[in-house]
């Protein structure tokens, strides 16, 4: 590392340069989870239209590119696999021949950069690097903004990377950050089609009522200690259904989840829906009018869609909540989401279904 960063073009630490009118080239980096990336998508706004003469590029991974499909401000999103040392060679001579004037860490809540950030800025060679300072970072950028504040919204604290572009951070209006994704028509008639079985679901059920409102739970979550168990999700639908019956609900999980995705479904009287690509979530999330979940990224798509949400997360994620979304936060402490109780995530679902 300390090699690479000796290499970067000096100077070592400066400010961004005047916009003219010459096309200014930015690359913003964001290649880590798919939630990160979708609560970045207000701040890729953000530099975008903070000059005319910027044109945005993203560079994101595999797994993450899906969610800035349809971006209007974003030009081309780039990919890093970093399970291929084939793929940092190709990256490199992208970014090389790209000749961008500026990049932008978009990682805030990581503060030591290491090897990967300091090889794609000295592939890149753009004389303006914007990063948090501190540590072996005032290696890496050099210019720099403040630490993150870990008590604020993660939102929050992304905006002072906008301030060398001129835009005052943390602004009064929400709005301005707030997170987007944009679906095709194709993929909102692909969802439309999921809420039509949600409601024959009902039908089929000898509930002729129709309800306008649809309600999406996603059983799934990245990691283990997030992952609710089935009897309890089971326990709160069953809930909902006792007070609005004919209520469509669609259950979405992971792919290799399908069976638990069918079984809850089944038991609750709602739709199974499955999810072989992430574009597929996030139409569901669209097109629906609330959701109930344990993922944060399911949960940061809410906020890209101002869908309101019954989120369960961890005590210390709270900056990780929805973003000027109305939202239901049900906390759990400890190592596994296994010690929340029923009860209150029953109260908040049914506030939700109330609405």
């Amino acid at each position: 590392m300390r090699l690479m960063t000796w290499m970067l073009p000096h100077p070592r630490t400066t400010t961004l340069p005047s916009f003219t009118a010459k096309e200014t080239r930015v690359l913003f980096l964001r290649f880590e989870r798919i939630g990160d990336l979708i609560l970045a998508t207000g701040m890729i706004r953000v530099l975008a239209t903070a000059h005319p003469s910027i044109v945005l590029d993203v560079l994101a991974t595999p797994t993450t590119r899906p969610v800035l499909d349809g971006n209007p401000y974003v030009r081309k999103v780039l990919t890093l696999d970093r399970r291929s040392w084939g793929n940092y060679y190709t990256t490199g001579r992208t970014l090389r021949d790209a000749r961008y004037d500026i990049i932008v860490d978009g990682r805030i809540n990581q503060p030591q950069t290491f090897t990967t950030t300091p090889f794609l800025m000295l592939m890149a060679r753009a004389p303006y690097r914007v990063g948090v300072g501190g540590g072996n970072n005032d290696q890496v950028y050099n210019v720099r903004v403040r630490p993150y504040d870990r008590h604020m919204h993660y939102v929050d604290g992304s905006s002072v990377l906008a301030e060398p572009f001129g835009v005052a951070g943390e602004s009064s209006d929400a709005s301005r950050w707030q997170p987007e994704l944009y679906l095709s028509s194709a993929e909102v008639d692909w969802a439309t089609h999921a809420w039509y079985a949600a409601h024959a679901e009902r039908r089929d059920a000898g509930w002729h009522s129709e309800d306008s409102r649809r309600m999406l739970v996603n059983l799934s979550a990245s990691e283990p200690k997030r992952r609710w168990g089935d009897e309890r999700f089971i326990a709160v639908l069953h809930a909902v259904r006792e007070i609005h019956p004919t209520l469509p609900m669609v259950i979405m999980g992971l792919p290799g989840e399908w069976e638990r995705v069918q079984r809850v479904a089944h038991t609750v009287g709602a739709w199974p829906q499955q999810t072989s690509m992430l574009r597929d979530a996030l139409a569901l999330v669209g097109t629906s009018d609330r959701v109930f979940t344990p993922d944060t990224s399911i949960s940061h798509a809410t906020s890209a869609f101002r869908t309101p949400a019954v989120v369960l997360l961890k005590q210390d994620h709270a900056p990780y909540a929805p973003w000027n979304t109305p939202a239901e936060i049900v906390f759990w402490t400890g190592d596994m989401i296994d010690a929340l109780p029923v009860e209150p995530v029953r109260e908040a679902v049914l506030r939700l279904a109330c609405r």
